[in-house]
């Protein structure tokens, strides 16, 4: 389930307008910025949301929360970027309404929520980028 996240408008008139100056390669830019740390920033906002309840047994794999970022993977798109909870960990994507499991409480969005809250940062950076380009 992909998780659509909303920009600040006055973020994305900057990024508009740096994008206009600087022409035909700004795609390339911010895909590249996306792509890596874009994507790491993502990535860490979304770990800085998940729980970690302190349970602990032999043979209990390690919290989400202690085994991310590591855990993630990406999907590379066209001026986008898909992150991915592998494995075990593929729980983060648990029904909102938490019907599938018996003590789930639902509405987490821990996805949604780290994209958004990584979203400032990102534009900020792909801004960044277009001017550092434009300026050289």
């Amino acid at each position: 389930m992909a998780a659509i996240v909303e920009f600040d408008a006055s973020a994305m008139d900057a990024l508009t307008e740096k994008m206009k100056e600087y022409g035909a390669g700004s795609g390339q830019i911010i895909d590249k910025v996306l792509r890596s740390e874009g994507a790491e920033e993502i990535k860490k906002e979304i770990t800085r949301l998940l729980p970690a309840s302190g349970r602990n047994w032999k043979g209990k794999a390690p919290a989400a929360r202690s085994a991310m970022p590591r855990s993630f993977s990406q999907t590379n798109g066209e001026l986008s970027v898909t992150i991915l909870a592998d494995g075990k960990y593929s729980y983060l994507y648990f029904p909102d309404d938490g019907s599938s499991t018996k003590r789930h409480a639902g509405q987490q969005h821990f996805m949604q929520h780290g994209a958004e809250a990584a979203a400032p940062k990102v534009l900020e950076m792909c801004v960044g980028k277009l001017a550092e380009a434009f300026n050289n």
